[in-house]
């Protein structure tokens, strides 16, 4: 061998040695197969992955370092690369055989061509990105988790930004507006309800971006039958790094029962449960609010009281069913012959109090006497023999807050005198 060769190869050897070096102190899994799929080289990343030397590497395919039954991407991908010629990018997912560790890669591989352009392996070079890959599965996984809790929360929970358009909905928000979750996004309130809806939708909405504060409160919904759905919602702002507010988020429950009953004891509260007008207390309530209304004005106001005569003879002599029965009638007759606005009540028993707001103490009169007769012609469908007859008393309510109680007190004499007087006549 000529001391020229020598130099050339001592020379050759040397540049192998450099990038030898340089390839093993890159940050990334370098490696050259045949077209057998067999190692022909590898750097120091690869080799400490495989835990072997090059010289235990070469000559071995995949098979020897990875689990290609749990996962065979690497083979397809390079076959897909020597078979076509083409470079590929791709993500791979590669389990280790000694550990059964699963590993994620960004994989770029190259095809290699001899003189005659033909295929005789290919080049690779990998970037483990298994750290990301996993937060990726992990954000993913908790994005379902919490897409699953959401969607299945009795509450309507919603997203929007500050200019009121909606970032997000879960399903059951999407089925309240008849849609599908992946429609809002983008879209405000009136651009899914009646306008009339989204204006009551849209109050806490204002108050919330207004004071970038929470909010809490009732909203209402009305759907196609025109029933009305009542919701508690509590309305949470979401702030930037400088304090403020980006978008906000929007819980709503469905109270429409607890409102519903609450309407029922409210109701129960103010009405007679045998005759369904106002009972005494109610009564008695809104007499004395009248009467601030008529001492601002500067109007009249007056009282009756009817009792019905001989009514314990009714319940004797034909049981109280009857009795219920008549006075049942006798309150859906004085309804029917009064104003709107007048109050029909029962106050116990078969004693009723009417009520007359703006009505001046004659006027009163005409009133009571017709109601007087109205009662003597009634006919009670169970015993249509039987007559009726009541006794009333009339007073007026003088103008200072004690008035009503004045009133009444008045009418109840002016009662006992109509009774001690005959019965079936009006007394003011």
């Amino acid at each position: 061998m000529t001391d020229t060769l020598k130099q050339k190869i001592k020379q050759i050897s040397h540049e192998l040695s450099i990038h030898q070096t340089a390839l093993d102190n890159v940050s990334a899994y370098i490696f050259m197969k045949d077209r057998e799929g067999r190692y022909t080289y590898a750097n120091k990343m690869v080799r400490e992955l495989f835990d072997s030397s090059l010289e235990e590497i070469i000559g071995q395919d995949d098979s020897a370092f990875f689990s290609l039954d749990d996962s065979d991407e690497i083979t397809v991908n390079d076959t897909y690369v020597m078979v076509n010629g083409v470079t590929i990018e791709k993500e791979e997912r590669n389990v280790i055989m000694e550990t059964g560790e699963v590993r994620y890669y960004w994989t770029i591989k190259k095809p290699l061509f001899d003189e005659n352009n033909k295929v005789i392996g290919l080049n690779g070079i990998s970037t483990d990105i298994t750290e990301q890959k996993q937060m990726q599965i992990n954000l993913k996984d908790n994005e379902q988790q919490l897409k699953t809790i959401i969607n299945h929360v009795d509450a309507y929970i919603y997203m929007k930004d500050r200019e009121g358009k909606f970032l997000f909905i879960n399903d059951k928000t999407a089925d309240l507006f008849g849609v599908k979750a992946c429609e809002v996004k983008g879209k405000t309130t009136k651009q899914l309800l009646p306008p009339e809806l989204a204006d009551n939708f849209d109050i806490l909405d204002h108050k919330i971006l207004a004071s970038e504060e929470k909010v809490e409160g009732e909203e209402v919904f009305s759907n196609e039958l025109g029933t009305d759905k009542y919701y508690w919602s509590t309305k949470i702002p979401v702030k930037n790094e400088k304090g403020k507010l980006v978008s906000f988020v929007g819980f709503s429950t469905e109270i429409t029962q607890i409102v519903e009953q609450r309407k029922e004891f409210k109701a129960q509260a103010s009405t007679d449960e045998l005759t369904g007008i106002a009972n005494r207390r109610h009564f008695m309530s809104e007499a004395y609010t009248k009467q601030v209304s008529a001492i601002q004005s500067g109007s009249s106001m007056s009282v009756m009281i009817i009792d019905l005569d001989y009514f314990k003879q009714v319940n004797d002599s034909f049981g109280h069913h009857v009795g219920d029965t008549v006075l049942k009638e006798i309150a859906c007759e004085l309804t029917k012959n009064v104003r709107s606005n007048d109050l029909v009540a029962r106050m116990g028993g078969e004693e009723f109090a009417v009520l007359l707001p703006c009505t001046s103490l004659h006027k009163a009169k005409l009133v009571a006497e017709k109601l007087r007769l109205k009662i003597t012609s009634l006919v009670i469908p169970e015993k249509k023999d039987l007559s009726l007859t009541a006794s009333i008393g009339v007073a007026s309510c003088e103008l200072h807050p004690e008035g009503v109680g004045t009133a009444m007190i008045k009418a109840d004499e002016a009662l006992y005198r109509a009774k001690r007087n005959g019965r079936n006549q009006v007394a003011i």
